[in-house]
Order: structure tokens, then sequence, then C-alpha cells
């Protein structure tokens, strides 16, 4: 009786453990995504200082960003976002799936 109390026992907490683990998976892919976001707007704001638009905007073409420029009189803002597919079930319901990722810079465009 034991045996059979311990498989219903495991078949009832294996659906939750699942979708944590999976949660988890899904919540780390945002945190890398969003750590490689970082990396990739330093490359386009490098590019904007030197003044190589047609080189920013194939990088921003070829890692499917969207790239977001605010001119002001001394700062400038440059902002990438990216989106992020969320593949546990029931975590895009509470979260927006696809789940979008945006990491920005201000720079000084002064003399």
């Amino acid at each position: 009786m034991n045996k059979g109390q311990a498989l219903v026992e495991f078949i009832i907490i294996l659906p939750v453990a699942l979708l944590l683990v999976l949660g988890v998976i899904d919540f780390g892919n945002i945190i890398y995504k969003k750590y490689t976001l970082e990396n990739d707007l330093d490359t386009v704001v490098d590019l904007y200082q030197n003044d190589q638009a047609q080189a920013m905007n194939d990088y921003v073409t070829k890692n499917n960003l969207s790239l977001n420029i605010d001119s002001g009189e001394e700062y400038v803002t440059v902002s990438i976002s990216k989106r992020v597919r969320v593949y546990t079930p029931g975590l895009g319901q509470i979260i927006n799936n696809p789940f979008a990722i945006e990491t920005k810079r201000v720079i000084y465009n002064g003399s």
C-alpha cells in the first residue's frame, strides 16, 4: 500500500516540479539575454560615437534588435530592445509573451 501511495504523491507533485524547473530556466534565459543586450548596446554606442551609422544599422538588423536614439542639446539617449520568447506553460500569461527586454545609455554629446 505504501508503494501505491508514493506513486500517487509523485504523480501529483511532478507537474508542479516541472513547471518550477522550466520557470527557472526561462528566467535564466531572460537574464542571459539581458546580459547579451548590454554587450550589444556597448557595440552600438561605440559605432554611434565613431559616426559609423551604416555599420550600426547593419549590426542592429543582423542581431534583430530595435534601436531608438533620442537627441537632446547635450545628451543623446541610445536604447535597444529585443523580444525573448517564454516557453513555460502559464508563465507566458503572467509576463507578456514574448517578453520585451530593453537597455539604454545616456551619452554626453557636448564639446
